[in-house]
């Protein structure tokens, strides 16, 4: 586990939780078993790479989301 960087974005439980479609006892879940780290904070709080490298663990192509919409695998231009 690792100090976060004051600067970076991080989530609550909760909002973890919307972000990724699961119930938030499932993200408690992911913390405990290892698959998203939390760091040293209390309260509770996921960095936003350490979600960024739990996506990219499930979906290798999801980098592509952080990227200009435009230029993504089928995306729609508005």
């Amino acid at each position: 586990r690792y100090m976060f960087d004051m600067r970076e974005p991080t989530y609550t439980v909760t909002q973890t939780a919307k972000i990724l479609g699961v119930d938030r006892s499932t993200i408690y879940r992911m913390i405990r078993d290892n698959k998203l780290d939390t760091g040293l904070s209390k309260p509770i709080r996921i960095k936003q790479t350490a979600l960024q490298m739990f996506a990219l663990s499930k979906a290798p192509l999801a980098h592509l989301l952080w990227k200009d919409p435009s230029k993504t695998i089928g995306a729609n231009r508005i």
